[in-house]
């Protein structure tokens, strides 16, 4: 796809079931769950991280800029309303097209983003997203949307409020993506999993 992609990974949230450890931190092959992430991003497309700035691999830390929600650990909601505005920050004077959002606890998800943008392309304009699919209803953390509708299902949004909820006005589409890589790191049950497949890649 030839227009303009930026990417907003969200970072904060807390862990609870893996007692409350950073999720993207856990070591996964030979580095984290958040390197793998974003080493099989597109090298061209800018990345903004929200949440808690640390340490990331060298090879990937140079194009990634982080920024925070407002209030810290304020939900996905949030986290995209800032990723957005971080994103305009780095292009004041040509706005991204299209934007990816991602989980920061689905390490294998880089794999398939270029699909998702490609799949936009080919719906036209009256879809505003494609997202993966993932039991009865699309995955909202992994999906290329219009960054312009993005934006106004956003404006003057309630932070509080569920992501669902918040965009449910967007036209989305889905698209079938290997299970693997829409897998997150919610349990030890989904780490070991991870673990199990990183061998592969290294």
């Amino acid at each position: 796809m030839s227009a303009s992609v930026g990417v907003l990974v969200l970072c904060g949230g807390t862990s609870a079931r893996l007692g409350g450890a950073d999720k993207t931190a856990r070591r996964l092959g030979r580095g984290t769950v958040l390197d793998h992430l974003l080493a099989d991003l597109p090298a061209d497309w800018p990345v903004v991280c929200v949440g808690e700035p640390r340490p990331v691999a060298e090879s990937v830390a140079w194009r990634v800029t982080w920024t925070r929600e407002q209030p810290a650990l304020g939900g996905p909601v949030a986290g995209i309303a800032a990723g957005l505005g971080a994103l305009a920050d780095q292009r004041p004077e040509a706005a991204f097209e299209v934007v990816v959002v991602l989980a920061g606890d689905q390490p294998f998800a880089g794999e398939v983003v270029g699909d998702l943008v490609d799949a936009l392309a080919a719906q036209g304009t009256e879809v505003d997203a494609v997202c993966a699919t993932g039991g009865d209803r699309p995955q909202l953390l992994l999906a290329a949307y219009r960054a312009a509708g993005l934006a106004r299902a956003l404006r003057d949004a309630d932070p509080r409020r569920g992501v669902y909820r918040t965009l449910a006005g967007l036209r989305i589409a889905t698209l079938a993506v290997p299970e693997i890589t829409a897998l997150d790191i919610d349990t030890p049950a989904d780490l070991a999993r991870a673990r199990a497949r990183a061998p592969e890649l290294d």
